[in-house]
């Protein structure tokens, strides 16, 4: 079954569970060594339509766990977002602002996807698929938020373009946690950050303008991203 916005987060409430180890979800730092920072962008309507999940968390088969757990797809011998036009505007299926901020320094740091729902209305991020451009060999890769999160985890590919920078495809999921440990409210923000080498191979602008957000609109799964070859990341 799939719940409206409003009576989905009305009928969940604001209680958050554990957070995952791995993919620690908590408040946005205060501050931070800032190298830059991009003005934001935005996309995608206010009045999305966006249909919530039913029932119980922590139990398969369940329409809020349908993306609980990931499934290793096979790498195509090539990879068809290497075909793909070239994103060059931010793109959104519902309100979203983004902007990027590089933190540490540009031989080693962290490029941050900074999100602020925009829109009239709770925006739910499980089973989310994000695709961008940033420079090539993440080593680390994960996701915060502004709000209490439980058990993030994610399907991922990186896709290497051959001049420094990648193609980047994640869908998020989560489990074990209510509705509300999985949405953001009005006005809040939540992170995708990406830690590695040769940051200055790519501008922040750049990365910014690539970004494409695929909210899940109908708790189908946005299954499509199979075809990308992603593999599930363990918490």
């Amino acid at each position: 079954m799939k719940k409206s916005v409003k009576a989905a987060w009305t009928a969940t409430g604001v209680t958050g569970l554990a957070l995952s180890a791995a993919f620690l979800a908590s408040s946005l730092p205060a501050s931070a060594n800032v190298v830059a920072v991009t003005s934001p962008v935005s996309a995608g309507p206010a009045a999305h339509g966006q249909q919530y999940p039913d029932g119980p968390s922590s139990v398969d088969g369940s329409p809020m766990e349908r993306c609980r757990r990931g499934t290793d797809y096979t790498v195509p011998s090539r990879n068809p977002v290497l075909d793909e036009s070239l994103t060059t505007s931010f793109k959104s299926n519902v309100g979203l602002s983004v902007k990027v901020q590089l933190e540490g320094g540009t031989y080693y740091g962290s490029r941050k996807l900074i999100f602020t729902n925009t829109s009239n209305a709770p925006v739910h991020t499980d089973c989310l698929v994000l695709k961008f451009r940033a420079p090539s060999g993440s080593v680390d890769h994960h996701y915060r938020a502004s709000v209490q999160y439980g058990h993030p985890q994610q399907d991922y590919v990186e896709v290497p373009r051959g001049n420094g920078e990648s193609h980047y495809v994640i869908r998020l999921g989560f489990h074990d946690v209510p509705l509300a440990d999985r949405t953001i409210p009005v006005g809040q923000t939540w992170v995708y950050e990406l830690a590695g080498s040769n940051q200055g191979s790519m501008s922040l602008e750049a990365t910014r303008d690539s970004v494409e957000v695929v909210a899940d609109m109908n708790v189908g799964g946005n299954t499509w991203i199979s075809r990308y070859g992603t593999k599930r990341l363990g918490n």
